[in-house]
């Protein structure tokens, strides 16, 4: 649950960063453009400039997947400790158990989650 929860502010500070490469890139590429007309040093300076700033989206995109991919594994995995703590019990209170479950997770509140899956109650 913590780690899903650190996988979700590195989501938005790496989204927030690649925003900003690609504003910082759609002003680069017109002034790479202009420089071709009147000098070939600048517009090659700048053109490596603009590969550059791809190469770092690029990179920024396979850490977000790399990212993305760790946060569902950790939410499959809790997904799972929820479903067996759920089979222990019969009825009413296995259903008791997922709703506090639920409950506890949207609050994010570990201790109430770890004593409802070893006790069944809040």
């Amino acid at each position: 649950m913590l780690n899903a929860a650190e996988a979700g502010e590195t989501r938005f500070r790496l989204a927030a960063e690649s925003a900003e490469k690609a504003q910082l890139l759609t002003a680069l590429l017109p002034a790479a453009i202009d420089a071709t007309s009147y000098d070939l040093k600048e517009m090659l300076n700048r053109y490596k400039d603009v590969m550059q700033l791809n190469e770092e989206l690029l990179l920024g995109c396979h850490v977000r997947r790399a990212s993305q991919a760790q946060t569902v594994a950790s939410l499959q995995n809790l997904h799972t400790i929820l479903q067996q703590a759920a089979r222990l019990r019969v009825g009413k209170h296995s259903k008791a158990v997922v709703l506090a479950c639920r409950k506890a997770v949207q609050d994010n509140n570990v201790e109430a989650l770890i004593k409802i899956l070893q006790v069944g109650d809040t």
